[in-house]
């Protein structure tokens, strides 16, 4: 009766930890189904192909793909010492071998001589199977750094192709302020040849007419390095002008949304992302590593095998007779280093501070990623406000360029006053897609740091979180 009630609240566990499960993943997929539409990639297309693309020519994820490729190839070194060693050597000799005090009676062995032999590891105290796992888990750890390369990417290059909308947007409004300026300077150049304006006023309009065109010619010229800088970033050969949108949609923020994202990063204590898995795999580590040097001085054992043809000399009085010998041993020993100067208690002092440093680290790492997560939700909000206000500026600034241009088509004032109205509008365009940039970058490192970022929402088996 006893096992059968057991038997009964196990099964009621798995019951209700499979519910949790599912609710949780229930969760998840809700969330990330919300997700897919609000990322600065489905607002520009053009973004989405350039981040599919950037996570194979991109010089940042190479270099992090070869760092992924060296720890599997050092788990080979690590798995070594488990693994039998067999060596041998080869030699073709003459021997020739005589008494000192009677070298007229000489003996001579003559041919090939060899011996192979096999050392297997047999007991050390799990040094071994430990320093293995160490290799297997700074592999997990190279994975998942890989993951959080390609996640930082996505961010940087989501920040990067928004601001280059909102420069090109800058230099729109630039450019249109530069063709007005050139518009009133003309009309000075006119006043001036009748004889209505001093040559100092002249002087002064041409004067700004070349200070804009020096603005609007740096502009250009760091919106062309940023493009280039953002295609070397990417690993695209070329980005050209026609490729940045000349606007950024509308975003629709949903609070709601990032009030969930980051009380689920609350609830779990941020240990869905991949930082608290790096985390958490050095402090393992480093636990494997402290156990490794406190074995230190225990004895080893192996066994070992071997065969071998060898030169064999005896003496018998004046005379000396050498032979060819075939041997063959099997043999169990043991390595035990007693004394080393006190090198194995300073190792293992270290090793325990590491130990120790790499739990303070997975504390400390995880309280600010929750801050800065918590930071992040609040500066969302007030960069949705931002939006709200850019964009009523906006409608503003072309509701009162509709007045002017009804003014001018009365002739109550001139057409300058309407060509400054829309060069008004452009600004306030500009500083509208300014805001929608702000907002789309923050929320994509916002989704990204809790752990919710679309573009990582397939990892590879191998990469999600091991087992201890």
């Amino acid at each position: 009766m006893v096992l059968n009630g057991l038997t009964i609240q196990r099964a009621a566990a798995r019951a209700v930890g499979g519910l949790l499960l599912s609710l949780a993943l229930s969760r998840a997929w809700a969330q990330s189904g919300e997700l897919a539409g609000s990322m600065p990639e489905d607002y520009l297309p053009g973004l989405k192909t350039i981040l599919e693309s950037a996570g194979q020519r991109s010089p940042q994820m190479i270099a992090a793909d070869f760092e992924r490729t060296l720890a599997e190839a050092r788990i080979d070194g690590a798995n070594a010492a488990r693994f039998p060693s067999v060596g041998g050597n080869l030699n073709f000799a003459h021997n020739q071998t005589a008494v000192s005090s009677n070298t007229s009676t000489q003996t001579r062995d003559s041919g090939l001589f060899y011996n192979i032999g096999v050392t297997q590891s047999l007991f050390h105290w799990r040094a071994l199977q430990n320093q293995s796992d160490s290799a297997r888990i700074n592999l997990w750890i190279a994975r998942k750094s890989y993951d959080v390369a390609s996640r930082e990417l996505g961010v940087v290059l989501r920040r990067s192709y928004l601001a280059l909308v909102v420069e090109k947007a800058r230099l729109r409004a630039a450019a249109e302020s530069l063709k007005l300026l050139r518009s009133e300077l003309a009309v000075t150049a006119e006043k001036h040849e009748r004889g209505t304006v001093s040559s100092a006023a002249l002087e002064g309009d041409k004067l700004r007419v070349r200070e804009v065109q020096l603005e609007v010619d740096r502009a250009r010229a760091e919106f062309d390095a940023n493009r280039r800088r953002f295609a070397r970033l990417a690993g695209l050969t070329e980005l050209t002008d026609a490729a940045v949108p000349d606007e950024i949609p509308r975003p629709a923020f949903s609070p709601d949304l990032a009030a969930a994202l980051t009380a689920a990063a609350l609830r779990d204590g941020a240990k869905s992302t991949l930082e608290y898995e790096i985390y958490e795999l050095r402090v393992r580590d480093a636990m494997l590593r402290h156990a490794i040097e406190k074995v230190r001085l225990y004895p080893k054992f192996f066994a070992s095998a071997g065969y071998s043809l060898e030169n064999s000399t005896n003496v018998n009085g004046n005379t000396v007779n050498q032979q060819g010998i075939q041997r063959r041993t099997v043999s169990l020993y043991a390595q035990w280093s007693i004394f080393d100067g006190f090198a194995t208690r300073g190792v293992l002092r270290e090793a325990l501070a590491a130990k120790r440093f790499q739990e303070r680290q997975l504390v400390v790492g995880m309280e600010g990623m929750l801050q800065n997560i918590q930071i992040l939700e609040r500066s969302l909000k007030l960069d949705a406000e931002q939006v709200a206000l850019a964009e009523i500026r906006h409608a503003l600034a072309v509701e009162g360029s509709n007045v002017l241009a009804k003014e001018v088509e009365f002739g109550n004032v001139p057409k300058s006053d309407f060509d400054r109205a829309r060069a008004t509008i452009l600004q306030a365009e500009a500083k509208n897609q300014e805001s929608r940039a702000i907002l789309l970058g923050r929320w994509s490192e916002f989704v990204a740091l809790a752990g919710a970022d679309p573009a990582q929402k397939n990892p590879s088996v191998r990469h999600v979180r091991e087992k201890k």
